[in-house]
């Protein structure tokens, strides 16, 4: 799994880290690779609780998943500072990314 970001470069480093130990988690208990769609919920969620605790800053960085696992293939999700994502064909983040996909 790869992921691309848009948004505070420092947030990224917390999550993709983050990122990391959930895989290695999950590979440690059931010795396979963690589903690209469960590593993307498992991070959404905590990005998620970030917006409703008091105390705590929302992540301010856009993200880009792209992996691929034996039931699906290749998948390509987006995830924004809120914590809701979703699955694309083809997406992009970051400045112009709105002018881009109307090309």
């Amino acid at each position: 799994m790869a992921c691309s970001v848009a948004g505070i470069t420092s947030d990224a480093n917390v999550l993709t880290n983050e990122l990391r130990l959930i895989a290695q988690r999950y590979l440690l208990q059931y010795q396979e690779p963690i589903p690209c769609e469960q590593l993307v919920t498992a991070l959404c969620d905590i990005k998620q609780a970030y917006t409703q605790f008091g105390g705590k800053r929302p992540f301010g960085v856009s993200l880009l998943y792209i992996g691929w696992d034996k039931h699906y293939g290749f998948q390509l999700y987006q995830s924004d500072p809120s914590g809701n994502y979703g699955g694309w064909k083809a997406t992009c983040i970051g400045n112009n990314s709105a002018a881009y996909l109307e090309e």
